[in-house]
């Protein structure tokens, strides 16, 4: 009994430097978060005025942030299944022996060790209307092209995302299938199944845990999305690419209204709060 006690005092010292990290760097920016969020506009005054519930109102009433949210959420769910889709893809050519194949796997992982605002830059660049190679290059077939054509922007923002986070899924699939028995596809091979058969009978339920943490991972990841569609199209056309992450943003750092970008935020989690259980739950499941 003694020694029970002291195991547990010795784990509580040992953690209480994390559980302390933790408070300061997760329940104190939270606690001001909400507190701001019941306050007023924080750039008008110098005291904090208290707003009850009236930043809540107006954000459930704003159009702009349920545009905002639906946007993200289609956003995540497609760049989600287009690259893990083109990861998988990735990772059955690379699994098996070609020439240059180790040069040609260093390429594939270049994008996503670039920062995402860099890409964002090149991209903008590239994509440009005036001096841009794509457009220019499409002009010639007589192809007008305009990243901010409503017909053309979000299927640009999901290559764009494509280009930079498929290596990602690419990686985690490639090391997945390293860890397959080459017995199984030579029993498959005696048995004579086809390559078809082999990735659809044997692959993917095998891989089936590996690709349901790549999914989630991606789709989190993706939810955040801001820097690279803020400095490409800045939400626009309109609004029409604006993220739940851009509509906070503008709503603190340019409306200049931290209690109704605090309430967003806020929202934003008491909305999803109820769906993470229920997606953690079906992502466990597929695991097993």
């Amino acid at each position: 009994m003694i020694r029970q006690r002291k195991d547990r005092v010795s784990a509580f010292v040992l953690a209480a430097p994390l559980l302390l990290f933790l408070s300061v760097l997760v329940v104190w920016p939270i606690y001001l978060g909400i507190k701001t969020a019941l306050s007023r506009d924080l750039l008008s005054e110098f005291e904090i005025t208290p707003a009850g519930l009236d930043n809540f109102r107006t954000v459930i009433a704003a159009p702009d942030f349920w545009s905002a949210l639906r946007f993200t959420i289609i956003f995540a769910v497609v760049v989600t299944m287009v690259e893990g889709l083109l990861g998988f893809g990735l990772a059955l050519i690379f699994d098996r022996k070609f020439p240059g194949k180790r040069t040609l796997f260093s390429m594939v992982l270049i994008p996503i060790m670039i920062a995402p605002s860099l890409m964002a830059v090149m991209y903008r660049l590239i994509l440009n209307e005036n001096i841009g190679v794509i457009p220019g290059v499409l002009q010639k077939f007589g192809w007008e092209f305009s990243i901010f054509d409503q017909r053309y922007v979000f299927f640009t923002l999901v290559t764009l995302d494509a280009i930079q986070y498929t290596s990602f899924a690419f990686l985690l699939v490639y090391a997945a299938l390293q860890n397959i028995p080459q017995e199984i596809y030579e029993s498959a091979a005696i048995d004579g199944a086809r390559y078809r058969q082999v990735i659809w009978r044997i692959t993917l339920p095998i891989l089936k845990p590996a690709l349901a943490i790549i999914a989630m991972l991606r789709l989190i990841d993706s939810f955040r999305t801001f820097d690279t569609i803020y400095i490409l199209t800045g939400g626009g056309p309109g609004i029409s690419t604006q993220t739940i992450g851009i509509y906070i943003y503008k709503t603190a750092f340019i409306t200049g209204d931290f209690g109704l970008a605090s309430a967003a935020s806020v929202t934003l989690v008491l909305l999803l709060a109820p769906l993470m259980p229920k997606i953690i739950k079906q992502f466990r499941l597929d695991i097993k």
